[in-house]
Order: C-alpha cells, then sequence, then structure tokens
C-alpha cells in the first residue's frame, strides 16, 4: 500500500530537483537517497532494496520523459566550465566526479567547437597582465595556473608562445 505514494514522493522530488537546474543521473539518484534518508526514513519503514527500486524507476521516467538526459547535461557543463576559463582535464575530472562515464565526457570534449587555447590565453592576460618572456619565474607561474586550471601541457606551451 505504501509503495504507490513513496514512489510518488520521489517523482516529486525529482521534479522538484529538476526544474531547479539539470542534473546527471549519478547526482539525481544521490540526491534521491539522501532526501529518503533525511526525510523519509523516519515515517517510513521500507528496505533498502525497496528504496533502491523506487529510485530506480523514478530515474527510468525521468529518462523516458527526457527530463534527465546525461548527453544533454555534460554538454552544457563543457560550455559552462569553458566559459569559466578551465580546460579539458579539469571538466573531465569534474564530470567523472559527479559520476558520469568517461567515454561520454571524452566524446563530448571532442564534439564541442571551443577553441581551448583562446580560452586559456583569455585566463592568463587575466592573470598576468604583462608579460616578460625572460622572467622564469612568471613561465612558472603561468605553467602552473594553467595546469591547475586543467590545460594540456601541449595546449599550455602554445599558449605560453602566443602571450
Amino acid at each position: 500500500m505504501e509503495s504507490k505514494p513513496l514512489y510518488q514522493t520521489f517523482l516529486n522530488k525529482a521534479v522538484q530537483l529538476l526544474a531547479q537546474r539539470n542534473h546527471s543521473s549519478t547526482e539525481l539518484k544521490q540526491k534521491l537517497s539522501i532526501f529518503y534518508l533525511k526525510k523519509l526514513s523516519t515515517d517510513v519503514e521500507s528496505s533498502a532494496q525497496s528504496i533502491n527500486a523506487h529510485i530506480d524507476a523514478v530515474i527510468a521516467h525521468c529518462l523516458s520523459h527526457h527530463w534527465l538526459d546525461d548527453k544533454q547535461y555534460i554538454e552544457q557543463y563543457i560550455n559552462m566550465r569553458s566559459r569559466k576559463g578551465y580546460g579539458q582535464n579539469r571538466i573531465l575530472m569534474e564530470l567523472k566526479q559527479r559520476g558520469l562515464p568517461r567515454s561520454l565526457i571524452q566524446y563530448q570534449l571532442q564534439q564541442s567547437e571551443i577553441d581551448w587555447i583562446e580560452v586559456g590565453l583569455i585566463q592568463t592576460q587575466k592573470k598576468f597582465r604583462v608579460s616578460d618572456k625572460k622572467d622564469l619565474q612568471q613561465k612558472i607561474k603561468i605553467f602552473q595556473f594553467l595546469t591547475y586550471r586543467g590545460f594540456q601541457q601541449d595546449e599550455i606551451k602554445q599558449i605560453y608562445s602566443l602571450f
């Protein structure tokens, strides 16, 4: 008897979360689990297997109605983070931490039409106003900065040569 209201509660929470912003399927699953542990676990007694089944059913429902799309989420995340000046390595790492498959992330990074050299150059110009090619300390700082931002070594070399 409790199964239908519990499913509906999870579905309502999923819709509420998706209305606020896009989520990956893994992220949504984690948030629904936390929601259960914080809000519902004292009210509803169910087995962990039953709860996971309800959450999986809600995720499947969201996927089938195209409310949840990992590919689209990755595309939007790549665009957002590149606009903030982050490179491919950093974006890949962040998306992997969010539970998304590496192969799909790499595919989306390859398909993106982002000029990573330009992104890195803009960030370098913001951080280091003047360029002194003879200053070894500045060169080290630029390389460290761009590495931290997630740019690849060959990109960093090109960015430095353009700076």
